[in-house]
Parts: structure tokens; sequence; C-alpha cells
């Protein structure tokens, strides 16, 4: 009997290219060249996972994100604007009297303006969102709430190109089980698709249907704010990744004994206090930080359920296996939404150097810590 191993690749826009070249190298090793049992995955992992499982070929699944970089499929809506735009103009007649006029709008502005002296080339949009964020916030907010569109792009395309490459709206599953993980706009709660029955697959956080779908897959890659969420039966959808990045409980549930984890994030570094390069820097960190947070705490869940497995038995102990990443180097500002075919090149070149390192390790085993070292990371995480 050969190895029942999941896996797990998580979101991460563009760097979902990283997962593919990770899977060349992999499924060409004897260890695990006959595919997972079941592929688990969130956001652009979710697109990945479901080509997997579909019967794509890495190969296959290569081309599928260069002809992303050939031709985008997301289309940023018009519309938006034009509300936007619409927003301010309605603003702008509304409180004319109130921000132009004088009385204690303009000595409030007079106030903030003292920051900004002596003038600097910035300094008049630094003082007018100062003047925003401090004094006039409730134009943010009906700003923002005259904006009627609830993200910048149409992805009807996108839709479509995933229909095309699926060949119709159902997602038919080859030789594995797949898991689809996306989170429900109104109650904030995990919505985790599977096509089988466990007695792990409970409700309400899994949902047993006959066939995983397209609009499935696209509401496990719709980030808020850019992309609009999907109605799947009774729930609006959306990106995954805001709470099960990392998905590792399906590929359990489903049957799975071993887990390969494939993340986009870097490595973490020691800690350091040297200053952030720059915003690029900054929105890079964040991110990583996020989906770094969603990953360790997956992993202490894991290393939970082990526990109570060698303790009191009737759980499944499953083993762990250290996650793929990419390199420092591959992991710039803006590598996230980076979608030029020079770049998906270079993180399909990098999992594939990842997955041969990864194999020559062993592969390498994630470290259970002991119960004593797990409530010590517990009580400070």
């Amino acid at each position: 009997m050969g190895r029942r191993w999941g896996l797990v690749l998580s979101g991460g826009g563009a760097r979902g290219a990283f997962q593919v070249g990770v899977l060349e190298r992999l499924l060409q090793d004897p260890e695990f060249g006959t595919g997972p049992v079941v592929a688990s995955g969130t956001s652009a992992g979710g697109i990945n996972a479901a080509l997997l499982a579909s019967g794509k070929s890495p190969q296959e699944m290569r081309q599928f994100w260069r002809d992303i970089a050939a031709d985008p499929p997301v289309v940023v809506d018009p519309t938006f604007f034009e509300e936007a735009i619409k927003a301010v103009a309605d603003l702008a007649a509304e409180d004319s009297l109130d921000v132009f006029g004088g009385g204690p709008a303009v000595r409030r502005f007079i106030q903030r303006a003292q920051n900004h002296v002596p003038p600097r080339v910035g300094s008049f949009l630094a003082l007018v969102t100062e003047y925003l964020l401090t004094s006039r916030f409730d134009l943010v907010g009906r700003f923002l709430g005259g904006v009627r569109r609830s993200a910048l792009a149409d992805t009807t395309r996108l839709r479509q190109r995933l229909i095309d490459t699926f060949g119709g709206e159902t997602i038919h599953e080859r030789a594995m089980h797949l898991a689809i993980n996306t989170v429900d706009v109104r109650t904030g709660r995990i919505v985790r698709y599977v096509t089988a029955a466990t007695p792990l697959t409970r409700e309400p956080d899994y949902h047993i249907v006959k066939a995983i779908t397209v609009d499935m897959v696209l509401a496990s890659a719709s980030i808020p704010l850019l992309f609009p969420p999907v109605a799947v039966e009774n729930h609006l959808l959306w990106d995954g990744g805001l709470l099960v990045n990392t998905p590792l409980a399906p590929v359990v549930a489903l049957g799975a004994e071993e887990i390969v984890t494939v993340l986009v994030t870097q490595t973490p570094g020691v800690a350091s206090a040297r200053p952030l390069r720059s915003l690029g820097d900054a929105v890079e960190r964040t991110v990583d930080a996020l989906l770094e947070n969603a990953y360790n705490v997956d992993r202490k869940l894991l290393f939970t359920r082990n526990r109570l497995a060698k303790l009191e038995g009737g759980y499944r102990a499953v083993r762990l296996y250290k996650a793929l990443r990419p390199e420092t180097e591959i992991c710039g500002p803006g590598s996230y939404l980076d979608f030029r075919r020079v770049m998906l090149e270079k993180l399909a070149t990098a999992g594939r150097r990842a997955a041969d390192a990864w194999l020559a390790a062993g592969p390498p085993e994630d470290d259970l810590p002991e119960p004593n070292e797990l409530d010590a990371v517990s009580d400070v995480g």
C-alpha cells in the first residue's frame, strides 16, 4: 500500500505558480508520484488543488498560469469609479457650506495646517488626509457608503476561464478527494466544500456536495475588496484566506496519514529592529504575518490532536512534514499580485528548487513539541 498523503496548498495570488513548480518535482518522486489521496486548497491554492484533482498534470497547470499571464481574465469595473466620482461630487455639494464656507470647519482646517509648516511638496495632500481622518471622518464613511460596488474588479471573465479549463461548471475528481475552503461574508464562518462524508466532515464547517463547482473555487479566490463575493446556494462567499489560508483539517478529515504543505510565504526571519525598507515592504510583511499566523494556528491544532491520539486514543496521529516555501529573494514587494509571465516562471523554478531540496532532506518531518513546550508556545501565541 502506498503513502496516504494529503496535499495542502495555501492562498497567495500570483505566488500560486510556486506551487506548480513544487508539484512538477514532487509527482516525479517514487514516494509521492502516485499523488495525494486528498488535496485541500484556499484561493490560488484552491485553484491549483482543483486543477490537480481534475486530472491536470503539472505541465497543464503551468500552462494555465501562463495563459493567466498572457491574458489576465480580471477586468476592472468602470462602474466602481463612476460611483466613486459621483459620491465625491455629492459630498462636495452637500457639505460645501460647512467645509468651505467658514465657521468651525475652517478653524479645524487651519489648526491642522499648522502641523505642515513650512510646506513641502506633499504637504497639501497630507493636510487634506489628516483633516479627513481627524476632523471629518464622517465624510470618509459617507463616501464609502456612496460607492455601491463592493469590489474593484469584475470576475466574469475569470469564471469563464475556469469553466473552459475544467470543461464545464463542475470539477470531476480523478483518484483523489478535493476540499475547497471559503468564508461566509455574512456570518464570518469558515465554509468547506468536500465531496466525501466521513465522521469528521460534520456541519456547519463542512458541506458535503455531489461535486465541487467552479463557483466554489472562484469564491475561495475572491479577495475581499478586489473581487466581488460569490453566491453559492444560501451562502455569499469570500476568499478562504481570510480565516483558513492553510487548510490542514480537511486532509485529516478525508483520510490522509501524512501532510505535505506548500506555502507561498518566505521562511520567517530572525527578530530584528531593522527598519522596513519601503511601503511595499510594509505591505508584504503585513500579509506574510497574517498568513503565517494562520498556518501556526493550524499547526498547533494538529499538534494538539496528535497529542490526544497518543494519550487517549480514538484519534489517528498524522505526520506533518515541514512546509515547502519560496526563497526570500523571490518574494519581493508586490509579488502576490505580479502576474507577469517572467515572474510566474521565476516562481515555478523556485518551486522546483524547493521540492528538490525538500526531497533530498528526507523529506523533513515537522517538529512536534512536547506538551510543556506546546503550552509555552500557546501562552505567548
